[in-house]
């Protein structure tokens, strides 16, 4: 079977996943009889590539990484990226833009129209999830297609799987997290006494935080892990606006220290429970002991705790992920749709 892929989006990630494709090439081949043909890459900002046979990722990432530009490759072209999603013969597209929490878009828009144009898709982007879930699965099942978003929180660790494939029956009735690598950090280097500034210039120059660090500070970026996941896993049709919010700018380095001093931490905890028949979402800094399955949560580790109907509490924790570990997610995904392909199946 070949298996012809759209990238949208071709950042570190994108990157790391065309690389993992080279590697398991003879792997898939021979344990998966699958030959994986990128036909189509779209960036923002280093132009894109569109062919009607495979492109060879090898020679594209190293024109890439030598030039910082497809331009000169005899694939490139200065299509926007609904443009080559709509005239690329791709089988499924890999979603894979930035964030954009405010909306969700324009990542929601190359969903629709991948999926409008018979495209399965697969995305790492947790803005769609956490703004237009509901739409985009309801799209995805009309033209009998599958959209998966593994890689929109906690990585490449099975969190939305865990449930689906594994808790059958279960009703999930309250989440749990400490979602946020960037906070994690800059709450530890304050309690050793950094200002919150010094901190996240240390986090950005280890490549933790973005140039931009307001959506992890404000809390932003897990108001948007909290509502994707309220909105798989409970079916909360939530929006991150929806979403109590507060973030740790206010936090002092004082504050902090006589945390710390007590023999607690602060993090900033995401949560979602059902209440009165609804959903009710919140972010905010929490004062955590060593007696909370979140203590060990520390740079960008992050963990996520299950409250059920049948089974009790059910925890699961990521330790130190980085790009690769996320990439994996985009890779796992695309295995699970083709084993549902095969099998004739949505999921």
């Amino acid at each position: 079977m070949i298996l012809r892929l759209a990238i949208i989006g071709f950042g570190n990630v994108g990157q790391e996943f065309a690389r993992m494709l080279l590697q398991k090439r003879q792997w898939l081949l021979r344990n998966k009889g699958l030959d994986v043909e990128v036909l189509a890459i779209a960036t923002k900002s280093k132009g894109s590539l569109l062919s009607r046979c495979a492109i060879d990722l090898e020679a594209a990432l190293k024109h890439l990484e030598e030039k910082r530009t497809f331009k000169g490759l005899p694939e490139y072209c200065d299509l926007p990226a609904l443009k080559i999603i709509s005239n690329c013969d791709a089988d499924m597209m890999i979603e894979l833009t930035t964030l954009n929490v405010e909306s969700g878009q324009p990542a929601i828009d190359h969903i629709k129209t991948a999926l409008d144009v018979g495209m399965d898709v697969v995305t790492a982007n947790k803005g769609p999830v956490a703004w237009a879930f509901d739409e985009l699965r309801d799209r995805a099942r009309a033209r009998s297609l599958r959209f998966r978003f593994e890689g929109t929180v906690m990585d490449g660790t099975p969190v939305f799987n865990l449930v689906e494939r594994t808790l059958p029956g279960c009703q999930i009735i309250g989440l749990e997290g400490v979602l946020n690598s960037t906070s994690n950090f800059v709450l530890d280097e304050m309690v050793k006494g950094r200002t919150m500034e010094s901190a996240i210039k240390e986090a950005q120059a280890m490549g933790i935080a973005e140039a931009d660090p307001s959506l992890d500070i404000d809390g932003w970026d897990a108001a948007a892990k909290i509502t994707a996941l309220a909105n798989v896993i409970m079916e909360a049709g939530l929006t991150p606006k929806d979403v109590q919010r507060e973030g740790i700018r206010g936090m002092t380095p004082e504050h902090i220290k006589s945390v710390a001093a007590k023999g607690n931490r602060i993090r900033l905890v995401a949560r979602a429970e059902r209440s009165g028949g609804t959903a009710k979402l919140s972010v905010e800094p929490k004062v955590i002991g060593p007696d909370s399955i979140f203590w060990s949560v520390q740079g960008t580790s992050s963990a996520l705790k299950f409250e059920t109907d049948l089974m009790g509490d059910l925890a699961i924790m990521e330790i130190g992920p980085g790009t690769t570990q996320t990439a994996y997610a985009i890779f796992s995904d695309m295995l699970m749709t083709i084993e549902a392909i095969r099998a004739g199946t949505l999921f």
